[in-house]
């Protein structure tokens, strides 16, 4: 029996890690896009508005995953905060035209989803590893 309880284990924190990986490319491709419609082609601004569809609540399975993972608290803090994190971008463009300056936030977040998504993926990775 214990050895089901491991195996288990071991599954969802390969599946986690999987997730993590997906969302921090999609973060890439996230970012890509954004430059591609500013610098290139205005036709992706829209590709970049809808693209966060694609992978907005990865971070709410991620969060759902660790619970039954055995995975460290701080890690389901911070899927939590990878989720929060998207709900305040979608925040700053929201209120753009009314709040420019909190618009302004919508970048520094992106570097901070970049960062703490990477965090998450080679925590994640070691965990599997371990």
């Amino acid at each position: 029996m214990d050895n089901i309880v491991r195996t288990r284990t071991r599954v969802i924190q390969g599946m986690f890690a999987l997730l993590a990986m997906l969302f921090f490319v999609c973060i890439i491709i996230q970012v890509l896009l954004a430059g591609a419609g500013l610098f290139v082609e205005y036709s992706m601004w829209e590709t970049h508005s809808t693209f966060i569809h694609v992978f907005e609540f990865i971070p709410l399975l991620l969060l759902i995953l660790s619970f039954f993972g055995s995975m460290p608290k701080w890690l389901r803090w911070q899927s939590a905060g990878l989720y929060i994190m998207i709900v305040l971008q979608y925040i700053t463009v929201t209120f753009a035209d009314s709040l420019p300056y909190l618009a302004v936030l919508h970048p520094v977040i992106a570097l901070i989803l970049f960062w703490r998504s990477l965090v998450t993926v080679m925590t994640a990775v070691k965990l599997v590893r371990a």
